[in-house]
């Protein structure tokens, strides 16, 4: 009986044992699942904090841009446009996207230097006729080519020249 009484204490003192360490890994586990979780979220709230901050960058030198359409026309293969630019900043392409007259987008770019307070004609090459355009002007930031939306200009009921 003394045997017996000998063998459950060593088997009660053994549970007591695992229950301890099943509570240490239980701990272990979540400090590393909360380590985890806390790199992943302050590496993920950096990056957004950057993107905003370049997206606010773009902003603000796209609103130091603009261009003014003095006049514009239309052949069978081209777009011709005066263009101005009318801000601060020199524009390195327009971005042009045009829709014909069944509403199919014609798009194209082309690269021009434009000096702050210059006039240039542009020469655009399309097909078909077009119902309207938007033009739009392109800044390089760094190495990064910007298109500036927020400035685009809409060309309406394009005449043949």
């Amino acid at each position: 009986m003394a045997a017996k009484l000998r063998f459950r204490a060593i088997v009660a003192g053994k549970h007591g044992i695992s229950v301890w360490i099943s509570w240490v890994l239980l701990v272990a586990l979540s400090v590393m699942i909360g380590t985890l979780v806390l790199q992943w979220s302050k590496s993920h709230a950096t990056k957004t904090v950057e993107d905003i901050t370049e997206k606010g960058e773009v902003l603000t030198f796209c609103q130091e841009t603009g261009v003014a359409i003095n006049s514009y026309c239309q052949n069978t293969q081209t777009l011709n446009i005066n263009v101005t630019n009318n801000n601060n900043r020199k524009v390195d392409s327009l971005l042009v996207r045009g829709f014909d007259i069944y509403g199919n987008p014609d798009g194209g770019s082309k690269n021009i230097s434009l000096e702050p307070e210059k006039t240039k004609a542009v020469v655009i090459v399309k097909q078909g006729v077009l119902k309207q355009a938007d033009v739009m002007p392109v800044i390089i930031v760094g190495k990064k080519r910007v298109v500036c939306q927020s400035r685009k200009v809409l060309l309406e009921t394009i005449e043949f020249c």
